[in-house]
């Protein structure tokens, strides 16, 4: 694993400017789109040490989805996968999919990450 956030969000602006706070800091970013064809494929090759899941409303449920296949793929080191916002209900159902996943508010995230590394 190394010092690599991958974070899976619909909306790639959005990503961005959340992202940016995590690459000051010195991590590799990169952005997934989960509707991507080769969206394994990807996450697979980085190796990152988290994958930060967007569960708010812009980003619907393909990234549950996304989440069940990532678990689901033998490529992948079984990242620690972060929950960010999100209803109560795509919570309930992110959680019975990857029921080990951290999940957080927005705002809570870099005391998540903190513990990743001294980076954050």
């Amino acid at each position: 694993m190394g010092e690599t956030l991958c974070f899976v969000h619909a909306s790639e602006q959005d990503s961005n400017r959340i992202a940016a706070t995590y690459q000051l800091a010195g991590w590799n970013i990169v952005i997934v789109a989960p509707q991507a064809p080769d969206a394994l494929e990807q996450l697979a090759s980085y190796d990152p040490a988290a994958v930060v899941f967007c569960l708010d409303e812009r980003c619907g449920p393909g990234v549950i989805e996304f989440a069940a296949r990532v678990l689901a793929d033998d490529r992948t080191n079984r990242p620690l996968m972060v929950f960010v916002d999100g209803s109560a209900d795509d919570i309930a159902t992110a959680r019975g999919v990857a029921p080990y996943g951290i999940f957080v508010r927005t705002d809570e995230l870099p005391w998540v990450l903190k513990r990743l590394s001294i980076k954050s």
